[in-house]
């Protein structure tokens, strides 16, 4: 059935949809008096069935389950989209084939796959010259002579995560090769494609204060034009690598805030990156800011911080560069507060949550806007998630650092968590 937009008020942009996506309110909030959405969603993946009822109220769905590329893109092209954005790395690199098909604004699909694969875009930036840390993959069933030269080319510590994912998902600091070998028998044979890489040593100024040792840049990048909107700092992370707790703007000096934007700018045009958003992190080191990793999309909770901390909305920029709109902006932009969102992470355990006690007390604390449980009673968890288990997400707002450190230290004194069936 033909869907022809032809004679439509507004542009149509599709936007690819899935698990720990933008809000559905928000994205439609930037949209309203600027374009139409089209979800392109796959109900084979958990949990998207049953956020199709919501999505259908802000715009039409195609559902890719069961479809070939060949279908998805005369599906696709029925509707007549005029841009095309999505806000996950799962499936960039096909939405990058499509778009390419379609003759819209994307990442191309070499820059899709860099941006998704982090073995391909170790090399990348290499290639460009940056100084990148010794990286490997490590796959199933890789026999002992194999993982051992890959551990002497790598060297201890190390950093062992997937290839392909987010969210600090099965990412752990490893010290040895015994450590190696516990870790890759827990994951199982079932485990995903692994990198092996150098970690990259803190910068001995930045310990033991009260953020962390790196930082990311929020990005929006039309027709080649870098616009770099903010940085965004860090509290210190729970084990693992999982996120506690972001903030806009982030606690830098003019150097330091400098060398960061200028090596953001070099990554980004070391990928290839000529349309899109990106969320880059920077790892401060004793020889000076060196790239972590490039993320093609928002990064989590970004848009939120941005717009208490500068009132701009970032949802809007992404959405005007997907129509291929020129956007150029000077930033990063001016703030008059300190937007945060702050999570309160679990043991690393295989856990049952039992009960959580606090909240209404912290959610009364003065710049605490909202609060909301991630993870109810009941709720068993995994591990190996990463940030995604987190139990309780906050966002708010503070005049100075001085609030924001103590809304911080507030969470983790008022909100409580009890856990049975603890394991691993």
């Amino acid at each position: 059935m033909m869907h022809s937009t032809t004679g439509r008020a507004r542009p149509l942009v599709a936007v690819r949809y899935g698990p720990r996506c933008v809000p559905v309110m928000q994205l439609a909030e930037a949209a309203a008096g600027l374009c139409d959405l089209l979800w392109i969603i796959d109900t084979a993946v958990p949990g998207m069935a049953e956020m199709a009822d919501l999505l259908n109220r802000f715009g039409p769905i195609v559902d890719l389950e069961g479809m070939s590329a060949e279908e998805a893109v005369k599906t696709l092209a029925d509707w007549e989209p005029h841009g095309m954005t999505t806000y996950l790395d799962a499936g960039m690199v096909e939405l990058a084939r499509m778009a390419e098909k379609l003759g819209l604004p994307f990442h191309s699909p070499a820059t899709a796959a860099a941006l998704t694969d982090k073995a391909r875009q170790r090399r990348a930036l290499a290639d460009a010259g940056l100084d990148i840390p010794p990286c490997h993959l490590v796959r199933p069933g890789q026999s002992e002579p194999e993982l051992s030269t890959v551990e002497a080319e790598v060297g201890w510590p190390a950093i062992l995560k997937p290839r392909s994912a987010q969210g600090s998902r099965c990412t752990f600091l490893v010290r040895d090769c015994a450590e190696l070998e516990k870790l890759l028998d827990a994951l199982g044979p079932g485990r995903p494609g692994m990198v092996l890489e150098g970690y990259l040593p803190d910068d001995p100024a930045r310990v033991g204060g009260p953020y962390a040792g790196y930082v990311s840049v929020e990005s929006v990048v039309a027709d080649g034009a870098i616009s770099h909107l903010a940085l965004t700092g860090r509290f210190p992370p729970a084990e693992n690598f999982r996120e506690t707790g972001f903030f806009i703007p982030a606690a830098l000096d003019a150097a330091s805030r400098s060398a960061v934007l200028d090596l953001a700018t070099r990554a980004i045009d070391a990928l290839g990156v000529r349309t899109g958003c990106l969320h880059t992190e920077v790892k401060f080191t004793p020889d000076g800011p060196r790239i972590i990793e490039v993320n093609g999309r928002l990064g989590g909770g970004v848009p939120e911080m941005l717009e208490r901390a500068a009132g701009v909305s970032l949802l809007d920029l992404t959405l005007r560069v997907a129509l291929g709109e020129p956007v150029s902006i000077d930033g990063p932009v001016a703030t008059d507060r300190i937007g945060y969102r702050f999570f309160l992470q679990p043991p690393t355990v295989s856990a049952t949550v039992t009960a959580i006690e606090g909240i209404n007390d912290f959610s009364d604390h003065a710049g605490v806007d909202t609060v909301s449980v991630h993870q109810r009673p009941g709720a068993a968890l995994d591990w190996r998630d990463g940030s995604g288990n987190h139990i309780v997400a906050v966002v708010g707002s503070t005049d100075d650092e001085k609030q924001l450190q103590a809304a911080y230290r507030l969470l983790h004194q008022e909100v409580t968590v009890t856990y049975t069936d603890v394991r691993h």
